[in-house]
């Protein structure tokens, strides 16, 4: 995967250990990605060294994780605030029409005639959408006003029509 997708951070953050929970070494997981779900026997790292994650439960916006080598509540209070990563070589493809933020950072927006509009800068939380940061604007990402997205060829074309507005 790594050649696939060199544009791809070595190492992605998908959480970061929380409050420990009961004396087994479980922890929640705080800021988790919400697209990782921390499979029983799956790796992270935690402070750049692997960890086997021994169990799982709760829910997506709120794991409840135990790793290996953890296996009580001081041992666990230890690790209090480190991330949690994967390597880019673990990352899961994502859905279709879903797409991770870091890789859409650097794709170029066209417009529909194929004038570039510029590189996406930064992708940022919106109120009811993310918004493509490109230069001095910020574009909805929604379908119809970005239907074309090419990961892969680091490209996205505008709707036919649709005319960014510079954000002062």
């Amino acid at each position: 995967m790594t050649a696939a997708y060199p544009w791809r951070p070595e190492r992605v953050r998908v959480g970061t250990i929380g409050k420990a929970h009961g004396l087994d070494g479980s922890f929640r997981v705080v800021d988790a990605c919400g697209w990782w779900e921390f499979p029983e026997n799956s790796t992270v790292l935690v402070n750049g060294e692997p960890r086997s994650v021994d169990l799982c439960r709760g829910d997506e916006q709120a794991p409840l994780i135990r790793l290996a080598g953890a296996g009580d509540r001081t041992a666990c209070e230890a690790l209090r605030g480190a991330a949690l990563e994967l390597l880019r070589e673990q990352l899961p493809e994502p859905d279709d029409d879903f797409y991770f933020r870091f890789d859409m950072v650097g794709c170029v927006v066209e417009h529909a005639d194929g004038t570039p509009l510029g590189t996406i800068d930064a992708v940022e939380d919106g109120v009811a959408h993310d918004q493509l940061v490109v230069g001095e604007h910020r574009v909805p990402f929604v379908a119809v006003i970005v239907p074309t997205v090419d990961i892969p060829g680091r490209r996205m074309v505008l709707a036919e029509g649709w005319e960014p507005v510079p954000v002062e």
